[in-house]
């Protein structure tokens, strides 16, 4: 994923886990977050609802990964309209089309 995202000319920061990501992002402040549902110590979903709940990461859109059904991201999704859930193994095509749907400016943020 990390190859694909990077022949988009994205710039990719990786964490470890979801306590991990939560403060990357609260530091770089990136301009979407991909991560997956299953994630040592924090997992994804409770990642997600931290990071939407923050106010300097409040504003971030999330794609959420995962090889089972979206059931625990399903609240997170209908109520905010920056996130997005994709099953795995993820279709770099469906993940393209997220990316440009949360970031139609291609990254660049007014």
């Amino acid at each position: 994923m990390r190859t694909f995202l990077e022949s988009r000319h994205h710039q990719v920061l990786e964490a470890s886990d979801g306590s991990q990501a939560f403060v990357l992002a609260e530091q770089e402040v990136p301009h979407i977050i991909i991560m997956d549902i299953v994630m040592p110590g924090l997992y994804g979903s409770a990642a997600s609802k931290k990071l939407q709940e923050y106010w300097r990461t409040s504003h971030i859109p999330i794609i959420i990964l995962s090889g089972a059904s979206h059931e625990p991201v399903r609240r997170l999704i209908e109520t905010n309209p920056n996130i997005r859930f994709l099953k795995k193994p993820v279709d770099l095509g469906a993940l393209d089309e997220a990316i440009h749907a949360l970031l139609p400016q291609g990254g660049i943020l007014p």
